[in-house]
This record gives C-alpha cells, structure tokens and sequence, in this order.
C-alpha cells in the first residue's frame, strides 16, 4: 500500500507542476486579453456582451478599450453599449430585479377611444310624464291608486269627481239630441272637461246623468307623485297625481369641465347600479348643459337609456362611462406604469438591463386599462409596471430633488489651447486659463491641462491641435465636465493664465472630490516666476508662492501626511485621507493607492495618522513607495 500511496503522490505533483509551469509561461493576458475571454465564456460585464468601453470610476473622462486600473489603482468599470451613467437614476442587481418582481411594458402607438367616467342619478323620461288635473271644480270621491310607484293598466280607475259642473254639463248633452249643432257643442264641452269620445257615446247610450264622473288610465303608467286624498276638494289648477313611463328614463351626470368639451350628441355610454351586480346598460348621450356649474367646476350631461323590464328606478346611483370616438394614433402605456404625485406625473423606463430612469411625462386620455402619453417617452422605450414605485422611491425624486434639478447647472468661460481632439469619443484635451464663473453659482476651475467632454452638436473635427479657443464649460455631473461652446479667440486674447500645465495631468484627478475653490492662483507671485525652470506637475498652486517656493523641498523624496481609512493587507492596498502631495501635484483628497513592495504594513492600523511617500512611475500608477507613523 506505501508503494501506491507514493505512485499517487508522484502523479499528482507532475500534474500541478505541469499546470504552473504552462501558466508561468503563457504572455501575460492584457486588458482586451481578458474582455475577449469573459466574452467568449458569455460572463461578459454587460449581461453576456462586451462593455464599450471602460472609464475610472472617479474620472469619466479616463477611458480604456478593457479592464485594467486607473491612474489612482483603482479598477476600471464597464460602460455597458447604449446606455451612460449619466443617464440613469437606478442600478439594481438583474438577480434583485427578478426576485423584486419588476415586469415591463413597450410603449406603442395606437388609436385610443378615450372614455370619461362619472357617476349619475337616474331619473324619470320627462318626456313621458303626464300631469293629472280635474278641469272641472269638486270632491274628489274616490281614488283608484293609493301610493306613489303604484302601476295602472289601460282602463283602470284614476280617481271618481263629484262635480256640478260636470253634471250640468252631461244634463245639457242630453237635452240637446235630436238637434245637431246643439248636440256637437255640449260633445265639445264635456271633451274640454276632460271626457272622452268613448264616455261621450256611453252617457249617449246610458241616457242619464251621473252624479259622479270617472277618470281612467289610457296606457300603463306608473305613479310617480300623488297630492291629493280622497274627500279633497280640487280646482281645475290642483294636481292631483303625476304618471310617467319607466320603459326608458334618463341618467343626468356630471362630468368634469376640461373633459366636456370632448362630448357630442350621440356619444355611446354604458351604466352600472351598484344595487343590481352583473347588469349593465347601453344608452346615449342626449343633451349636454349650455352652462359650467361655477361650484363644482362640472357641466351636466343628460343620458337616455331604455329600460324594458323597468329594473332602473328614479333616484338610484349610477356609474356611468362615456366612450368617445377613436382619435389619431398616440403613444400608449398601461395605466398602472405612471406615478402621479402633485409634482406631475412619471414613469420609471428601461434603459439597460437593472438600469432606469425617472422620466417626467405629460399624459392625455385614457382608454381601459392604457393612457396616452404626449411626452416624455418615445416609441418601443420599455416602461416598468410593477415595482416601479420601489424604483422611483430608491431614485428620491421627492419635491425636494425635482427643485434641485431644475437649478442651472454650474458654467464658467475661460481662454485656451487645444492640444488634442478625440472625434470618436466626442472629447477635447485643452490647455485651459482659470474658469470664470458665469452667474452667482457659476463654476470656477484654476487653468491647467485636461480632457472635456463635447456637448453634442459641436464638430471636434474642426479642431486642431494648436488652435487658440474661447470656450464654456458647464458641471454636468460630479467628475463630467462638458464642452457647451466653443469660439475661435485672437491671438491677443491668450492671457497669461493658459500656460502649459501639461506635466500636471488634472484629467486624472477625481474632480468630483476636488474643491477647486481652494486653489487660489491669486496667491502667486507671477512677477518672481520663472517659467523656463519650474515644474507645474509639482506646484501646490492654492498656498504657495513661487518667488518663494524652495525647489530642493518640492523633490519626490517629500512626505505628506495623512489618516488611514481603511487597509488590506492581502492585497497590499490601502485608502487615506491625505494632504496636498506636492511629488505628483495631487490635491487633498480621501482616495486608495496600491502599497510597493517592501512597505511594512503590520503596524498600519485604521485610523492612525501616518506619512507617506507617493511616487508616479511609468506606468500611470500612483502607489506608495514608504510610509510610517507620523511624528
């Protein structure tokens, strides 16, 4: 058994010697080595895909074809194709994503049929209601209904008169056969009273007078008031009752004052009764008011529908929905995607995978479940629809955000010199005097040597390295500054401020943690400078002065102090809140820097003060080549 155990241990140490050997000998794989790999391996930094192209975290303008370090020692990130940071408001995990539920919806174009809801009133046809009186002064005998919603069939007994009006009329009638004229004026007499031809022909046939004259029902009515009693005492103007049809009624509802100005005649509705579940009726817009109620800022649309089983009954609550002819085709979304709060309406978009914006929109009408959008979005953008309040809220656009974005953005104008155009990238790297700001909060920025971003719109291809400029530069972000115009200046407008500060690169500094204002170029002595000797990358241009700036101090042997943030010994880095490091021209800042080999980091401890040594090799990195504990 010791035999094999040896033969197995042989074995295994050929393999991992083979294995380190091929590593050891393989080139070193560079960054497009490694973008090509991840790649193919489909683990691209993109959900699969290749990045752009990739930018240092604390300088957007510091962009690389792969992955690798910044001039800082800090990992370079991806920008992942059609989408910036500049451009989106959220970044969430695709992993978070799926488990937050989000879902998503395309905006589309189509034709909407608007629909406008309301809640009505039912009410009675008042074009069927027919108002009982007796014509003729009496008493009231008898009444054949005995309460309202009563319903009468043709023929049946409306109420019996006692009148002597009317039994001297029929006494006259009578008395008046055999002679033709007299006998058409006493027919004429009693239909005024309120008979009919066929109570005519029967006192005719019956050939006697009654002391008591009957009304009766024509048609099926229903009693819809009764403001008489039996005994009552009546005259041709008292109302005894009021009958109406129920076969068709009317909805009186109110709508909106901007939104009636979208209803005609004609325009289809559909009703709903809270108390009958399940039922729904058609009808049509009938009249609508020629006046806005000045009180609630509506105006008052009158709905016919018919109603044959007379199942909708005067007085009932109603919801009504008002569907209007189909438009021009709009962008839609679904209604549940926009967010309505009193500072407008929003709706959270899609810009890549696990990144969104907040996009302020201007919605219009609606339609079911979508709604039209007049602005903000575009067609085939994807909006989300459930989670997006999550989204917004992580996005803090709260009253509070949206007044600070609508605040201009910081601008400052300054002379300077084109040293190199990248057309590709829309960037500009100008030699550039002190930003003057433009306005109260405009941005001020000492002159020195560093790439800018291009505003859209401006043609880098008509630059050339050399050409004197007059530019605007305005703050669009914490490290992005932007090229907003750009001017062709005469020769005698380059000021002293546009000298050369190319060994000082600032398009590597973190800008966004720079505090520009504490460089004061005001404080040097120009008079007692000479520029054929001095170094610009190894100035402190906020506090010294260089008629008096000792060149033997300013050597990279100088230490700078500064507090330990934060250590890892395993991979030799280290992030300290440091003073002005006047080796390598870097302002006071709290950033990390790789430790050199050699350097004893066991007695390093968060929190300590120390002082350090900061060299540049050539390789663009910053690390520190010697620290120890402050004194």
């Amino acid at each position: 058994m010791r035999v094999w155990h040896w033969v197995i241990l042989v074995a295994l140490g050929a393999g991992l010697g083979y294995g380190v050997g091929w590593q050891m000998s393989r080139p070193h794989a560079g960054p497009d080595d490694a973008s090509r790999f991840a790649e193919r391996m489909g683990d691209g930094p993109c959900d699969g895909a290749a990045a752009e192209y990739w930018v240092a975290p604390m300088d957007a303008s510091y962009r690389r074809s792969g992955p690798g370090k910044s001039p800082m020692g800090m990992d370079l990130v991806p920008v992942c194709g059609g989408r910036s940071d500049q451009d989106v408001d959220v970044s969430i995990d695709p992993t978070v994503v799926q488990h937050l539920g989000v879902r998503t919806a395309v905006v589309r174009r189509e034709s909407l049929a608007p629909q406008i809801r309301a809640t009505g009133i039912v009410a009675l046809d008042a074009d069927s209601v027919n108002m009982v009186h007796t014509r003729a002064a009496g008493w009231l005998e008898q009444l054949g209904v005995s309460t309202v919603g009563e319903r009468v069939a043709p023929g049946d007994l409306l109420f019996s008169l006692f009148s002597p009006d009317l039994l001297a009329a029929e006494r006259e009638y009578l008395s008046a056969r055999g002679h033709r004229a007299l006998q058409e004026a006493a027919s004429d007499r009693l239909m005024a009273l309120g008979y009919t031809r066929e109570q005519i022909a029967a006192l005719g046939r019956r050939g006697r007078a009654r002391e008591r004259s009957e009304r009766v029902a024509l048609t099926d009515w229903v009693v819809a008031t009764l403001d008489a009693r039996p005994g009552q005492f009546v005259t041709p103007g008292s109302m005894v009752m009021t009958l109406a049809r129920l076969d068709r009624v009317w909805i009186f509802a109110d709508v909106p004052a901007h939104l009636a100005s979208l209803i005609e005649e004609g325009v289809e509705a559909e009703a709903i009764v809270p108390g009958l579940p399940g039922r729904q009726w058609s009808g049509r817009v009938d009249l609508l008011s020629p006046e806005i109620d000045a009180r609630t800022r509506t105006r008052r649309v009158r709905l016919v529908f018919e109603n044959p089983d007379e199942a909708l009954v005067p007085g009932m609550y109603a919801d009504v929905t008002l569907t209007l002819k189909a438009g021009t085709p709009v962008l839609t979304v679904p209604m549940q995607a926009v967010i309505r709060s009193g500072h407008g309406d929003r709706v959270v978009r899609v810009r890549a995978p696990g990144a969104y914006d907040v996009r302020p929109v201007t919605v219009g009408n609606r339609q079911a479940d979508r709604i039209a959008v007049l602005e903000g979005l575009e067609a085939g953008d994807q909006v989300v629809v459930s989670g997006q309040f999550l989204i917004d809220s992580e996005a803090n656009l709260d009253a509070e955000t949206l007044r600070m974005r609508a605040v201009a953005r910081p601008t400052g104008r300054a002379m300077a010199t084109v040293r190199s155009v990248d057309p590709e990238a829309g960037t500009v790297r100008l030699a550039h005097g002190p930003l003057e700001p433009v306005g109260e909060a405009g941005l001020s920025m000492p002159g020195m040597t560093m790439a800018f971003h291009l505003e859209r719109g401006l043609d880098a291809e008509r630059l050339t390295p050399g050409d004197r400029v007059r530019v605007h530069v305005e703050q669009q972000g914490p490290s992005r500054y932007v090229v907003t115009k750009i001017e062709a200046a005469d020769h005698g407008e380059m000021d002293h401020g546009e000298m050369d500060h190319g060994e000082m690169d600032h398009g590597e500094m973190d800008h966004g943690e720079m505090d520009h204002g504490e460089m004061d170029h005001g404080q040097m002595d120009h008079g007692q400078m000479d520029h054929g000797q001095m170094d610009h990358g190894q100035m402190d241009h906020g506090q010294m002065d260089h008629g008096q700036m000792d060149h033997a101090e300013s050597a990279g042997t100088r230490w700078t102090r500064a507090e330990v943030q934060g250590l890892h010994r395993g991979k030799r880095s280290v992030v300290l809140a440091h003073e002005m490091i006047h080796s390598i021209g870097m302002p006071p800042m709290t950033m990390g820097f790789s430790v050199a080999p050699g350097v004893d980091l066991e007695a390093v401890k968060e929190g300590m003060t120390v002082r350090i040594r900061v060299d540049m090799p050539s390789d663009g990195v910053y690390r520190i080549t010697a620290m120890e504990p402050a004194p």
